[in-house]
């Protein structure tokens, strides 16, 4: 008998298969009409499943065979100790073969992506000594830490990951997470690829402060100014905006440690005007930020009347923005304009900064508290 496993090339679905039941195969079922010569002839597929790190057998391991003619047709065995299974007796034909196991990346027979062997029974195979190989999911974790390292708590950490899936490059939001007291956010079951961590957190003691009317006069409050900040979303490498954010690397099995360290920016004081009656309502902003291939909403967190008719935002840190107007009681909005906001008292004004047709650009130099200049880097967990 040759050595040799069927090699066809099957396409199936990344997508981990969940089975809850066996139904009966192949010794059960009528051999095609071109093997009545061999209907004596039985066949066996067995193997052991396998870490494709360090190699060691894996007990407890679901291994499922399926008909590739007919997938409704199906058995699963769970492996033993020493990691073993076997399905038989068995029927000429090809079969998929796939495993499954708590800790580690559900995959299928010589996969590869997309891609994976199937199994072929027959005289001239040798398949009683197949390897299934299983990759160990990843861990990725650590702090989120202030610009006086101390640990930031409640902060919001979320995990995009690079996507290839049918052949288009994306990148997407995979989980997310919120920081506890000493400031530790995790994700566990990690494939591997390609990720970025984000944040979004609050200084505890910042004061978004607006004027006071004392009379006729506005008058300041007593503020310092130093406290009317706010954390800019800052990924894993200290970017705050996702096209200068680099990637975390992850493989199979990877404890990998990243921390991210957020500092203060200033935020904004905005001015805008509207001529709609009060009475009716007023139209409000909506500003949102791209993250990658999505758009989240940013802000702002407080609106006041100057005088009729002109209202003033605060809590929207510089950068980049998509600004649009929603006119009160109503889901419909203006077409989003394209702002780089970073200037402190800049006047927006309704009618001329969301035209139909036009976008508006606002681009002066923009001012930044301390930063940290050293970058975290991941490392791994030395046990």
């Amino acid at each position: 008998m040759s050595t040799l496993v069927g090699t066809l090339r099957l396409k199936i679905p990344k997508l981990a298969l969940t089975l809850l039941f066996s139904c009966p195969l192949l010794a059960a079922q009528n051999p095609p009409s071109d093997q009545h010569s061999n209907n004596d002839v039985k066949f066996k597929i067995a193997g052991t499943v396998v870490s494709s790190l360090t190699g060691a057998p894996l007990n407890q391991a679901r291994v499922t065979l399926v008909d590739t003619a007919d997938r409704r047709n199906r058995a699963f065995v769970i492996t033993t100790d020493n990691g073993r299974f076997t399905f038989g007796p068995l029927y000429r034909g090809k079969f998929s073969l796939e495993g499954a196991r708590r800790g580690f990346i559900s995959g299928a027979y010589d996969q590869h992506e997309q891609f994976s062997t199937a199994i072929v029974t027959g005289t001239d195979f040798n398949t009683e000594d197949l390897v299934l190989r299983l990759t160990p999911l990843a861990q990725l974790s650590g702090k989120v830490i202030d610009e006086t390292g101390a640990p930031v708590r409640k902060a919001n950490v979320t995990l995009y990951m690079e996507n290839h899936q049918a052949g288009m490059n994306r990148t997407v939001p995979v989980g997310g997470d919120s920081t506890d007291d000493q400031g530790y956010y995790e994700f566990a079951a990690l494939a591997p690829g390609n990720y970025f961590v984000s944040v979004s957190a609050k200084p505890w003691y910042a004061v978004h402060s607006f004027p006071s009317q004392s009379g006729a006069n506005n008058v300041l409050p007593i503020v310092n100014p130093s406290l009317d900040v706010d954390y800019p979303t800052t990924f894993n490498n200290g970017a705050t905006d996702s096209q200068g954010a680099t990637p975390v690397a992850i493989h199979g099995g990877d404890h990998l440690y990243v921390d991210v360290h957020v500092s203060p920016v200033p935020v904004l004081h905005l001015i805008f005007r509207t001529s709609q009656d009060e009475q009716q309502g007023v139209p409000t902003p909506i500003f949102e930020k791209r993250v990658f291939d999505s758009v989240e909403s940013a802000g702002p967190e407080g609106m006041r009347s100057i005088s009729p008719g002109v209202y003033e935002l605060t809590g929207i840190p510089a950068g980049k923005y998509s600004v649009r107007m929603q006119g009160p009681g109503s889901p419909q909005s203006q077409q989003s304009n394209e702002m780089n906001l970073v200037k402190d008292g800049q006047e927006l004004d309704v009618a001329q900064s969301l035209p139909s047709s036009s976008s508006l650009w606002w681009t002066v130099p923009a001012f930044h508290l301390s930063r940290r200049s050293a970058q975290p880097k991941p490392h791994r967990d030395p046990s």
